[in-house]
């Protein structure tokens, strides 16, 4: 008998939406409105909201919050939210709603935002956009990293797996 592939239970995918946590599940809604209203051509959602170095003024801070909601497209938007998701949910069922929420809106999004502009105005001296949720995914990333290293400070290969390199520890 050749071997399936499982199909997709539209129940399991709605009861996981639904045991989504309340930030994670707002911030899936807001990406999916953004995308949404990408679609209409009255007004130009990505021009309003991307990271754009030489548009940034007081005016304009609100695109240090707006840019990982934004994305260029519906595969752009899909495979964002695909991988911030399970990283979202596990950082928010640790540390809770409001924390998140705070974070996420505070210092995750303009912190890296502003390290962005600085470089990008004062060593390249470009103008290139950056938009969508990615950098939230490399930052849930990083703390997974670091999670990680804390419980098993020791990185090492099993000298049957690499030949090439030493096992230590």
């Amino acid at each position: 008998m050749a071997p399936t592939l499982p199909s997709l239970d539209v129940r399991r995918l709605r009861s996981y939406v639904l045991r989504l946590p309340l930030f994670t599940r707002i911030i899936l809604i807001v990406i999916a409105i953004f995308w949404i209203l990408e679609l209409q051509q009255v007004w130009n959602v990505v021009q309003w909201g991307a990271l754009i170095p030489k548009e940034i003024n007081l005016a304009t801070m609100y695109r240090l919050n707006t840019y990982p909601l934004i994305h260029r497209g519906f595969l752009h938007a899909f495979f964002n939210t695909l991988a911030l998701i399970p990283l979202l949910e596990r950082f928010e069922s640790e540390h809770g709603t409001l924390l998140t929420g705070a974070m996420f809106v505070g210092p995750l999004s303009t912190l890296p935002a502003a390290a962005y502009l600085l470089i990008e105005r004062g060593i390249f001296r470009q103008n290139a956009e950056i938009l969508g949720a990615s950098i939230w995914v490399f930052v849930l990333l990083g703390v997974e990293g670091i999670k990680t290293f804390k419980s098993n400070p020791y990185f090492s290969y099993d000298k049957s797996i690499s030949p090439r390199l030493e096992a230590r520890g």
